[in-house]
C-alpha cells in the first residue's frame, strides 16, 4: 500500500510540475518583428531569448549531384545461338507446306459446334405484372422532411449578429496586441520645391490622422517618424518602417474561449 501511494504521489507532482510549465508558457510575452528597409521585408519571431527568422527563410545548399558510374556492355551473343531461330522457322514452315490440306467437309464439322456455342443468345425479358410493380418503400425508414427557407429578414439579422459578434471578438483580440517601437523614415520628393512641401504636408495629415484612428482600436507607440522633403531625390529608395507587435498566449487562449462561448449563446455555431 505504502508503494503505491508513493507512485500516486509522484504522479501527481508531476503533473503538477508539467502544469506550471504549462502557464509559464502563456505568461511568456511573444514578440513579433517586422522590417521593411531598402525595398527588402524581414519578418523574425522572438520568445524570451530565442530570436527565429520567419521571412526570408534561409535557402538550403544545393546537394551535388551523383555522377552515374558508366554501364558495363553485354556482350554479343554468338552467331550459331543467333541463326538457331531462323532455322527451326524454316523447318516449321517446310512441315506446313508437306501436310496436307483437310477437306471441307471436315473443317465444317469442327467449326460448327464452336460457332453454335459461340453465338450470342438473345436476353429473357420479364413477363408478366412483375414489370409493372413500382419499387416497395421500407416501413421502418422515414422520409427526410424539407426544412423551411429562411426568409430575407432572417438571413438580415444572422448576418448583423455575425457582424456585430466579430467586431466585438476582433476588439477583444486587438487589445490584446501592443504595437511599439515604431519607427518611420519617409523622404518626400516631387519634381519642383513647391510641389514637395505640399506633398510633405499632405503626408503629414494623412499619417496623424490614420495613427489617430487606429489608436482607439490598437495600442499604439511611436519611438521615431521623420517625414523629410527630398529636393534632390538622393535619399528616394532608403524608406524605411520597422515595428514590434508583443502578446501572450493566455490572453489569446481566453479570447478564444470567450469567443467560443459567445457564439453559442448567440445561436451563430
Amino acid at each position: 500500500m505504502a508503494v503505491v501511494w508513493l507512485i500516486l504521489k509522484g504522479i501527481g507532482w508531476l503533473l503538477l510540475v508539467i502544469l506550471a510549465l504549462l502557464i509559464a508558457a502563456l505568461l511568456v510575452p511573444v514578440t513579433a518583428e517586422l522590417c521593411y528597409e531598402q525595398g527588402k521585408f524581414t519578418a523574425a519571431l522572438r520568445v524570451l531569448a530565442v530570436r527565429v527568422k520567419l521571412y526570408p527563410r534561409p535557402e538550403k545548399p544545393a546537394k551535388p549531384k551523383k555522377q552515374k558510374k558508366p554501364g558495363k556492355r553485354k556482350k554479343g551473343k554468338p552467331a550459331a545461338a543467333q541463326s538457331q531461330p531462323a532455322q527451326t522457322v524454316m523447318k516449321e514452315t517446310e512441315k506446313k507446306a508437306v501436310e496436307p490440306a483437310a477437306p471441307p467437309a471436315q473443317k465444317a464439322q469442327t467449326e460448327g459446334p464452336e460457332s453454335k456455342k459461340a453465338a450470342p443468345q438473345p436476353a429473357a425479358r420479364p413477363v408478366g405484372k412483375a414489370t409493372a410493380r413500382p419499387p416497395q418503400k421500407k416501413a421502418g425508414k422515414a422520409q427526410p422532411q424539407p426544412q423551411p427557407e429562411k426568409t430575407l429578414q432572417e438571413t438580415v439579422d444572422w448576418v448583423l449578429s455575425w457582424v456585430r459578434t466579430g467586431g466585438q471578438i476582433l476588439r477583444r483580440l486587438l487589445e490584446g496586441f501592443k504595437i511599439h517601437h515604431i519607427r518611420i523614415y519617409l523622404p518626400v520628393h516631387r519634381e519642383t520645391a513647391a510641389s514637395t512641401a505640399l506633398a510633405v504636408g499632405a503626408v503629414h495629415a494623412g499619417l496623424g490622422a490614420s495613427f489617430g484612428m487606429l489608436q482607439n482600436f490598437l495600442d499604439l507607440r511611436m519611438e521615431q517618424m521623420v517625414i523629410e522633403p527630398d529636393y534632390t531625390g538622393e535619399h528616394q529608395g532608403q524608406e524605411h518602417f520597422s515595428c514590434k507587435i508583443t502578446s501572450h498566449l493566455i490572453i489569446m487562449v481566453i479570447t478564444g474561449v470567450w469567443a467560443l462561448l459567445r457564439l453559442r449563446r448567440e445561436k451563430l455555431i
